[in-house]
């Protein structure tokens, strides 16, 4: 008979297992700590939240509902002086508890799912001015 291992837990209950990279290793691309409005578009109806960070494959949004993991929907950023970036995403984790100061705050990380090449080279390029301050 084999012997399950019990994996540790943060304070959110989220497993932590050694093997598994810290999320900034997960992600392929840099983020920058940029806080936008956004508005997500799901069956169910709208949700009104912002960005916490953002890079050119995804996104933290900080809102009061957020979605279950694998959930898709439309997202709706609206950055200053520009048009609404409409992007379709995926949640990768979402945490519903908590409040703005619990490390991760309540909110989800989403991975954006099709980017159009304008969309990504504006964010790129803001991303990385962001990070040169």
């Amino acid at each position: 008979m084999s012997s399950l291992r019990k994996l540790p837990v943060d304070a959110n209950g989220m497993t932590l297992d050694s093997n598994m990279p810290a999320p900034s290793e997960r992600r392929g691309y840099r983020r920058a700590e940029i806080r936008w409005p956004i508005v997500i578009l799901t069956n169910r109806g709208t949700i009104v939240g912002e960005t916490r960070n953002v890079g050119v494959d995804g996104a933290f949004l900080f809102c009061p509902q957020p979605l279950q993991k694998r959930e898709k929907f439309r997202l709706f950023i609206m950055a200053p002086d520009r048009r609404a970036l409409e992007i379709p995403v995926e949640v990768v984790w979402s945490n519903p508890h908590g409040s703005e100061e619990d490390m991760p705050p309540r909110g989800m990380g989403v991975h954006f799912e099709r980017i159009s090449d304008e969309d990504r080279d504006f964010i790129s390029n803001l991303v990385s001015d962001h990070l040169k301050e």
